[in-house]
C-alpha cells in the first residue's frame, strides 16, 4: 500500500523533501543572522586571529634565539647566514605585527558587536566572557612617523 501511495503522489513526496530542505536552509540563515550568531562568528574568527598571532609570536622568537646563537658563533659563521638570520627576523617581527593588528580588528569587531547588539547591562559580563582580561594601553594612539 504505501508503495501505491508513493506513486500517486510521487509529486507531493518530492516537494515535501524540497520544501523540508529549503525551511532549514532559511532556518540556518536565521540564526545566522541573529545577534548571537553574528557574535558567535565574530569570536571565532578572534579567536583564529589569536593563534595566528601565537604562531607568529613563536616564530618571532625562534628567528631571534637562531639570530642570537649565530651572532655568538660571529667568529666561526659565514657573514651571509648571520645576514640571513637577521632578515628573517625582520621578517619575522613584521608578520607579528600584522597577525598582532588582525587580533586588534577582530576585538573590535566583538566589542562593537556586543555594544550594538546587547543590553548595557550585559556589556561587561560578555566583555569579560569573550574578550578576557585586556590590558588597556593608557597612551594615546600615534602613528609612526
Amino acid at each position: 500500500m504505501t508503495i501505491d501511495l508513493l506513486a500517486r503522489n510521487w509529486a507531493l513526496v518530492i516537494a515535501s523533501v524540497l520544501g523540508a530542505a529549503v525551511l532549514l536552509f532559511v532556518v540556518f540563515r536565521v540564526l545566522q543572522d541573529s545577534p548571537r550568531g553574528r557574535l558567535r562568528a565574530a569570536v571565532m574568527q578572534l579567536r583564529r586571529q589569536e593563534a595566528v598571532a601565537s604562531k607568529a609570536r613563536r616564530a618571532a622568537d625562534k628567528a631571534a634565539a637562531k639570530l642570537d646563537r649565530l651572532q655568538a658563533n660571529a667568529a666561526a659563521e659565514k657573514p651571509r647566514h648571520v645576514q640571513e638570520a637577521s632578515g628573517s627576523l625582520q621578517d619575522a617581527r613584521a608578520l607579528q605585527k600584522i597577525a598582532d593588528d588582525q587580533v586588534l580588528v577582530a576585538r573590535n569587531h566583538v566589542r562593537k558587536l556586543i555594544l550594538e547588539e546587547y543590553p548595557p547591562k550585559r556589556h561587561e559580563v560578555m566583555r569579560e566572557r569573550y574578550l578576557g582580561h585586556e590590558n588597556p594601553d593608557t597612551t594615546p594612539f600615534k602613528l609612526d612617523g
